[in-house]
């Protein structure tokens, strides 16, 4: 290997010569020298190459790689030959690169100890606000300076390659590598390969003595190099002709932006507040007034790359927004915790997404496995479903794949397997892949906490859970006592032959594949979903083939959909709305779904739906409001229906979204889990603002008296039961409630919340009897926030100490910690992060009271607490003496 890194280097050499003249200052002094750390600056792709090529002869180093540059079939052997230490950009969030970032830092200070010498470009990017170095805020440097303090600290500065094609001057951006590889060969071409013009470089080295190094802390002895990197002052980009003679002469350089817009309107006092508590929490300063601003660049408050992840990564959990990107201003973070900060554009519309489809929308079946078969056997060409990462995908690619997927599900030693996934193709291939194996999915919520997840995984005696490589890096995600299985591996042990002859049983032997369908029953379970915990730990809800389909026929004979339609998908599985609505609908009833993973990524959605021509959305309204924040008119010209429940739907997402798109309609639906989940929804001629609708045909409800369980009269409130083909059969688990009450002959599934009746049969949603709420679609446990606190806080002689209450706005929601004690909303929502809560599951605000309201028995007054959340003027009279 050192013989073919050797003369890697010399043919490297070789061939720069032809495109660069440098002049090396400084390194013979260096020849022989060991223990070295060399310290290029970094002002374009071009100058590792050339540094490492002009040192290797002299001092051998091992340089560190960054990811990204060397992850495509033309430069991936390189890292390898140079025998390098190698780390992914951290551009984007991944729990997996950072570690591998902190691992390359161990492995450079191990090499350093055993005398090495190494190379470590300390910004970790190429110039690209100007022409200057700027280590801001990195933090590897400082920490192998402070580990190796014996090490001998060669500093580099190259000057001469600002401006050129592989520099961020040229373009205002990050230049295109390969396409300017190739580009330069063929201007060798053109140049008689000797004669082309060269651009000169200049490259001086230092020995830097320690003694004049700064005080070892990151962000003096950043500020240290870049006062020796950039001692000639900044550097003015220079342009060099491609052709001596034909050539252009000149060249206008774009000028350099960069940051976010930040509308500081749609910013609360609410959010700075909480991001500046974190930051407090996790780095243990105060972020002054004079940088709580949104232009302060994270690097200027002391957080390099790996920081600014690891505080992103926090925000994302406790908020429940994600970005791709790692933000880099104060501004990033205050828009990421409200779900206003852009990702990268999404993938368009294939051409073949648009081929016009036709015929009724039907269920072919009365199981979901042989119903998927048969229209996929039905509708081979036609386009199923779509997202970013998968592209379009047609049903006879879908059923080959599911089909390939299906043998190695059958392998697994269980009756039911675990499905953790975004909205995805691949989640809905997985899901039917699951059935054609003979398994029972079993679809997880990674948004209810470690201790939710394991409490489900022995629920169902879960030996294995199917999710991705990509998504668990994602999100540092795991579930204790089960196996993960990833689909890429799954792919990768797919032979192209066993797909081919796969393919062949699709288009000649369908009713082979029919006939060796597993054996199911309607009326065996088809998935099963877990509650929020509304409770305590999250119940555990099988529905069946029967459940789902018959509630899906229903939903098609009460809303006018057809094939032609396109729907957008971006609820989870996990989600029964997203499981029922946004994927086994359109799959089995042929109508296109195209996916987004991330529900609050509210950009992204707007753009499918303007990209795909999305008909059909359906959401809670809190998701269908980031929608209108931020779309323009015409995003949103394909609509015709948009489908909200989940959450009662407030009077302004009417009022916004008829503006923003008056040709569609907006109607409010009711369902739970149980359920399947639709009970009742507007009819597209009957809307009727305010209600919940009327129920799906086949299904019976009724309003009881909650505590005599007898029927009211229309128009009196009260409990709302139902019965119906898509109610349940009841909770797997050993000490669950029973959720049933029989009368008349008939079991009905008590839901728990208040509603009335009108004479035609429209329902208006009342409220909820048990103590908690919604938000975001997801369900809230005001017992389980207040239970860490109880066992924090016990009470005392005098009553409780501690009470959690909290109210849903039109706005969202706002819960608060009522305490006799001083508790801070950072320590408190630290409290609920030890316990297992996550996303959705955290506090507003905390108020201190001098006690906390309780009745006659000595329980609690949660009346007095709600109004105290109403108002919060309440509280503080209530506590004056």
């Amino acid at each position: 290997m050192a013989v073919i890194r050797f003369l890697f280097c010399l043919f490297s050499k070789c061939v720069l010569s032809l495109r660069y003249r440098v002049e090396v200052e400084g390194l013979e002094e260096l020849r022989g020298m060991t223990k070295a750390i060399i310290l290029p600056n970094h002002p374009a792709y071009m100058d590792p190459p050339i540094v490492l090529q002009r040192t290797w002869s002299v001092l051998k180093p091992r340089p560190m790689l960054f990811g990204g540059l060397f992850e495509n079939p033309f430069l991936f052997w390189i890292p390898k030959v140079m025998n390098a230490v190698y780390v992914p950009a951290l551009e984007q969030h991944s729990s997996a690169a950072r570690q591998q970032a902190e691992k390359a830092i161990d492995a450079m200070v191990a090499g350093l100890e055993n005398g090495d010498n190494h190379i470590l470009w300390p910004s970790g990017q190429t110039w690209r606000r100007g022409g200057f170095e700027d280590l801001g805020s990195a933090r590897s440097l400082t920490e192998i300076l402070r580990r190796v303090p014996d090490a001998n600290i060669i500093a580099v500065r190259t000057r001469g390659l600002w401006g050129s094609s592989f520099s961020y001057a040229r373009r205002a951006g990050s230049p295109p590598l390969i396409a300017n590889l190739i580009k330069g060969f063929f201007i060798l071409l053109a140049n008689f390969v000797f004669f082309a013009p060269r651009r000169k470089v200049h490259i001086r080295f230092e020995h830097i003595d320690r003694a004049d190094l700064p005080e070892m802390v990151r962000e003096k002895i950043n500020l240290f190099f870049d006062d020796w990197y950039n001692a000639l002052g900044a550097e003015e980009p220079s342009f060099v002709p491609y052709h001596p003679i034909f050539g252009p002469r000149t060249f206008e350089f774009p000028t350099l932006e960069s940051g976010s817009e930040v509308d500081a309107k749609k910013i609360t006092a609410d959010t700075k507040a909480a991001i500046a508590d974190m930051f407090h929490e996790k780095f243990a300063r105060e972020i002054e007034v004079e940088q709580n601003v949104a232009r302060m660049k994270l690097a200027n408050l002391g957080l390099d790359s790996l920081d600014s992840m690891e505080l992103s990564l926090a925000i994302e959990d406790r908020f429940g927004f994600a970005s791709e990107n790692v933000p880099t201003t104060l501004g990033d973070l205050w828009m990421l915790a409200q779900g206003l900060l852009d990702t990268a554009p999404t993938k368009p519309a294939p051409p073949q997404w648009f081929n016009e489809i036709g015929g009724p929308m039907e269920i072919l079946a009365d199981t979901i496995g042989e119903a998927f078969v048969r229209r996929a056997l039905h509708c081979k060409a036609d386009v199923a479903a779509a997202d970013d990462m998968s592209g379009a995908v047609t049903y006879e690619r879908m059923l080959v794949g599911a089909i390939a997927m299906s043998k190695r599900f059958e392998k697994i030693d269980a009756p039911n397997v675990g499905l953790m996934l975004p909205a995805s193709v691949a989640t809905d291939l997985t899901f039917m892949a699951l059935h054609l194996a003979g398994k029972l999915p079993v679809v997880l919520n990674w948004t209810t906490g470690p201790g939710n997840l394991a409490h489900a995984a022995k629920t169902m005696g879960l030996s294995h859970v199917v999710t991705s490589h990509r998504f668990v890096d994602r999100t540092g995600v795991s579930v204790e006592g089960a196996e993960f299985m990833f689909l890429e591996d799954v792919k990768k042990g797919m032979g192209k032959l066993e797909l081919l002859l796969t393919l062949l049983r699709v288009r000649i032997l369908g009713g082979a594949i029919l006939s060796g369908l597993p054996d199911v029953k309607p009326d065996g379970n088809a998935v099963v979903l877990f509650t929020s915990g509304s409770e305590k730990a999250p119940k555990a809800v099988p529905l069946t083939h029967a459940n789902i389909l018959c509630n899906i026929r229903s939903a098609l004979a009460s809303i006018d959909l057809q094939r032609s339609d396109t729907i957008l998908g971006f609820l989870p599985a996990f989600h029964s709305f997203g499981l029922t609505v946004t994927s086994v609908l359109p799959v089995l009833g042929g109508m296109r779904v195209v996916h987004h993973p991330d529900p609050t990524d509210a950009g992204a959605l707007v753009r499918k739906i303007a990209d795909y021509k999305a008909t059909i959305v359906c959401g809670t309204p809190t998701f269908v409001n980031y929608i209108i924040d931020r779309a323009k008119p015409d995003d949103l010209q394909s609509l015709k229906l948009v489908v909200v429940g989940a959450e009662k739907c407030p009077e302004s997402v009417f009022d916004r979204f008829e503006k923003i798109a008056p040709q569609a309609r907006i109607i409010e639906g009711y369902g739970i889990t149980e359920c399947a989940p639709l009970i009742s929804v507007n009819r597209v001629h009957d809307i009727r603002k305010g209600t919940i609708g009327q129920p799906l045909s086949g299904v019976d409800v009724r309003v009881v008296d909650p505590d005599s369980m007898e029927p009211l009269s229309r128009g009196e409130q009260g409990m709302l039961l139902v019965n119906g083909p898509n109610v349940f059969h009841g909770y797997i688990g050993d000490d669950v409630p029973v959720p049933f009450h029989d009368h008349d002959g008939k079991r009905w599934y008590i839901t728990g919340d208040l509603a009335r009746m009108d004479e035609d049969g429209v329902i208006e949603f009342s409220g909820r009897l048990k103590r908690f709420l919604k938000a975001g679609g997801e369900m809230i446990s005001l017992p389980a926030l207040e239970e860490p606190f109880s066992v924090a806080h016990p009470p005392d002689e005098d009553g409780p100490r501690v009470a959690v209450e909290g109210i849903e706005t039109d706005h969202g929601r706002r819960i608060v910690l009522f305490s006799i004690d001083e508790i801070s909303l950072r320590d408190a929502n630290a409290l609920l992060m030890e316990s297992g809560f996550r996303g959705v599951m955290r506090l507003d605000d905390v108020q201190k009271v001098d006690a906390i309201p309780v009745l006659g028995t000595g329980k609690t007054d949660y009346k007095v607490l709600r109004k105290w959340v109403e108002s919060p003027e309440e509280v503080r009279m209530s506590t004056l003496p």
